[in-house]
């Protein structure tokens, strides 16, 4: 799937679920009516109305999770991977890799920073409270996210609560960003080796299949720059890239 269709895509599911979201929010009293629980006392209706809540609260969480996540990895690829707020020198807005600037051992909470941030911003666009987001890493080495807290409303002065189940495994590997480093840093060292004859083209990275690479020389301040954009697909839904830049001796 080319780009304009995975964000096609992505634009066409969020839209279809918080239609069907809106929709079981207007036809509740249509389902109470259909299902003739409301002739049988306030209670029944209290229950139905909670467990259709309760429904749409879970989908909502899911939808929230999975974009939190995709958006949050495309901001740490966007970063570099570095920590968040960290003071980086950047050209054209990418962080260059060196010393200290240089994504850290521990992306996953590199990345759940970002998350969380996004995660915590559709709750309260939701009204949600009481709800916090944990990471944890399974046996299968996933990340995963998972909710803890209570849901709590309330119908007529009867309460209602829930602990939401919603569990999310992360499809994404993040020892892409040292393979990465890996194949781009051979890449400049091979075109430098070249001396004279060196095109820039950077063969070896632009012929890969394992990421798709946009690469770019820029000279700064006497000095040569090799900007890389270096992307993979995320669940169908689009690329995800990791955008850094590498000192060049040209």
């Amino acid at each position: 799937m080319n780009r304009k269709g995975s964000f096609f895509l992505a634009t066409f599911t969020v839209v279809a679920v918080f239609v069907f979201i809106i929709f079981v929010s207007m036809n509740k009293e249509k389902i109470l009516e259909e299902s003739r629980i409301v002739d049988t006392g306030e209670l029944p209706e209290i229950a139905i109305n909670a467990t259709l809540d309760e429904g749409e609260i879970e989908l909502f969480l899911d939808i929230a999770i999975e974009y939190s996540s995709f958006n949050a990895l495309k901001k740490l690829g966007n970063d570099g991977g570095i920590l968040n707020g960290q003071e980086c020198g950047k050209i054209n807005g990418y962080v260059i890799w060196k010393d200290d600037c240089l994504f850290s051992y521990n992306l996953e909470e590199n990345f759940f920073s970002r998350f969380k941030t996004l995660f915590d911003e559709y709750l309260k666009a939701r009204g949600i409270n009481g709800i916090d987001a944990e990471w944890k890493i399974d046996e299968n080495n996933r990340l995963v996210i998972e909710l803890n807290g209570v849901i709590e409303f309330d119908y007529e002065g009867v309460r209602y609560g829930f602990e939401p189940s919603n569990e999310y495994f992360l499809d994404y590997s993040f020892s892409s960003y040292n393979e990465i480093l890996k194949k781009a840093n051979g890449c400049v060292k091979d075109e430098e080796d070249k001396g004279v004859t060196r095109n820039n083209l950077f063969e070896d990275c632009r012929n890969d299949k394992d990421f798709k690479w946009n690469i770019k020389v820029e000279e700064k301040e006497e000095r040569g720059y090799v900007l890389f954009d270096v992307a993979e697909m995320y669940k169908g839904l689009g690329d995800v890239a990791v955008k850094f830049v590498l000192p060049y001796n040209q």
